[in-house]
């Protein structure tokens, strides 16, 4: 394949991070299948040691300083993330590096052909992130990876990434998120997470209250050596590249992971590492008149940081929000929990990220008022950064979905590179 012959291949797979699943249960997102897909592959996944990251808010930037934390220690890295903001290719990275459309194709083409081996009824429901997780096993195996960070897409009981066995477990904060498949209560979702915790493996967990219990409960019966967050390690009080407090846990629980990994890494090369990270889309500030904040906060939790965050580094700023979020989402306690961190919110623009997930404009609206939150609508992110715009405010921030960051930072050009290039293009 080329990589645009497995690009169209993967558009034709069943998407769940785009349209939502009719049920959470094996026959959907079959751990099995999975499986057999890798052992039809030859087990690509046992080529090179495994760090899983799962939890609800940070994955992703646990993941990203896990990845650089790696290369500074001199180990050639895979990273595999969801979802992806440009282009899929960014789901897959070699050395911090988004793999070149060459491999793509031949990664992607090596899992189609390895799916004819399935029963007609796996291979006929084989999903996109099944697929693509599949391709990141295999392109690491290519490229001759030494540790994969792999990013958990959805809880933790049939999540695809659990078809590679971790040499360690990160467990980030959890939230209320994906009600309708995890639960309602936090011990609920939790429970569906704890199933990323593995019998003897390690796992270094970020929860507290009554998901980290969760937590504790099963790595009791796994028998799971485990480091907390704030027992046993502290957050990390030194100097980062990413922006906002709340990275520092993020930045913490990565040191802590990669440290089972690398014993003996050294404080100038985890230093220097953390320096060196970037994760585009999370509180990542674009200088301007005003300043525009991008950050895929999705939930209440994660809007509780941000709205304490913007408050933290803009006080007293008037805010513009432009919002937009997915349908299964609850966009009241979102906008409330950012208010009640002292983020002065004086407008907000509701729109649509270009998703069949998304909720539409008018139905964003429509949740906000009886919350007591006034909105103006718009058709599009850039008509609505025009719209924010004009409200003369003090800040912009887009937020609300990973999906519309993306659609934001087309619009504003930017790129889904975490790699710092040189000017004749080297890394």
């Amino acid at each position: 394949m080329t990589g645009g012959e497995a690009r169209s291949y993967l558009s034709n797979l069943a998407d769940y991070e785009r349209a939502l699943p009719r049920s959470y249960d094996k026959a959907t997102f079959g751990l099995e299948r999975m499986r057999r897909l890798c052992e039809a592959l030859d087990h690509p996944e046992a080529s090179y040691r495994v760090l899983q990251v799962g939890g609800t808010n940070g994955k992703g930037s646990v993941s990203a300083f896990a990845d650089t934390l790696l290369r500074h220690a001199g180990l050639r890295t895979g990273l595999a993330t969801s979802p992806h903001l440009l282009d899929v290719a960014e789901r897959i990275r070699i050395d911090g590096m988004i793999i070149p459309d060459e491999l793509l194709g031949a990664a992607v083409g090596a899992v189609a052909a390895a799916s004819a081996e399935l029963r007609a009824e796996e291979r006929d429901t084989l999903t996109f992130f099944e697929v693509i997780t599949a391709a990141g096993l295999e392109a690491f195996r290519r490229a001759g990876v030494q540790v994969a960070i792999l990013e958990v897409g959805l809880g933790g009981r049939f999540d695809a990434t659990s078809a590679a066995s971790p040499d360690v477990v990160v467990i980030t904060p959890i939230g209320r998120d994906h009600q309708a498949f995890l639960g309602e209560t936090i011990e609920e979702i939790a429970s569906d997470k704890a199933h990323l915790l593995r019998r003897g493996i390690p796992a270094v967990i970020g929860c507290s209250g009554a998901a980290l219990d969760v937590m504790r409960a099963r790595a009791r019966e796994v028998m799971a050596p485990t480091r907390i967050l704030g027992s046993d390690f502290p957050e990390w009080t030194g100097a980062m590249s990413l922006l906002g407090d709340y990275q520092r846990a993020n930045a913490a629980l990565a040191v802590e992971a990669v440290r089972v990994l690398v014993p003996d890494l050294a404080p100038e090369v985890r230093d220097a590492a953390l320096m060196d990270t970037r994760w585009p889309g999370r509180f990542q500030v674009i200088d301007g008149s005003p300043p525009i904040v991008l950050d895929g906060a999705m939930n209440a939790e994660s809007a509780a940081v941000l709205g304490g965050e913007l408050a933290r580094r803009f006080p007293g700023a008037r805010l513009a929000l432009v919002l937009g979020m997915s349908a299964d989402k609850r966009p009241e306690e979102f906008i409330q929990a950012i208010v009640g961190q002292g983020a002065r919110t004086e407008s907000i623009v509701t729109t649509s990220a270009s998703t069949p997930r998304a909720m539409a404009a008018d139905e964003l609206a429509r949740r906000l008022g009886p919350a007591g939150f006034a909105s103006r609508r718009a058709d599009s992110v850039a008509e609505a950064l025009e719209v924010a715009r004009a409200a003369d405010p003090d800040v912009v921030c887009i937020t609300g979905s990973l999906y519309l960051v993306a659609e934001a930072m087309r619009v504003l050009g930017l790129s889904a590179e975490i790699v710092r290039r040189g000017p004749d293009g080297d890394g």
